[in-house]
């Protein structure tokens, strides 16, 4: 959505900075709000799912009536001594020599002396 900035009109009229919709899409937000409210008023009606035949009063979840502690702790699995990284090795020494590159290309020649006269011919454009 591209933000407009407040102006004056032709007729002194002020207009303040609002955001403005692109063509259109009036339709398309009325139907994505319809939708969200249908799902939202149908989806949550307030009806449970209980396991009991009936639909009697659900039972607490059981809690565990052993002795186990948490967290588990696994023989064997104590935290090991930290390993060090690998530092890594350089692969390339710059700069790179090839082999037979050991002289320099010749410089190019200029074709060009300086400094250029434009009045060559004196004809007029």
């Amino acid at each position: 959505m591209p933000f407009i900035r407040g102006y004056t009109k032709q007729d002194g009229t002020p207009v303040r900075a609002h955001w403005r919709a692109p063509a259109g899409t009036h339709k398309q937000t009325v139907l994505a709000i319809g939708i969200v409210a249908a799902v939202f008023v149908f989806g949550s009606s307030g009806t449970t799912t209980g396991s009991t035949p009936g639909g009697g009063e659900r039972l607490p979840a059981p809690w565990s009536s052993s002795g186990v502690t948490y967290p588990i702790k696994w023989p064997g699995r104590e935290k090991p001594a930290p390993r060090k990284a690998p530092v890594p090795t350089p692969t390339v020494s710059y700069p790179i020599r090839w082999p037979g590159w050991k002289q320099t290309a010749p410089r190019p020649v200029p074709t060009v002396s300086y400094p250029i006269k434009w009045d060559r011919s004196g004809g007029e454009r």
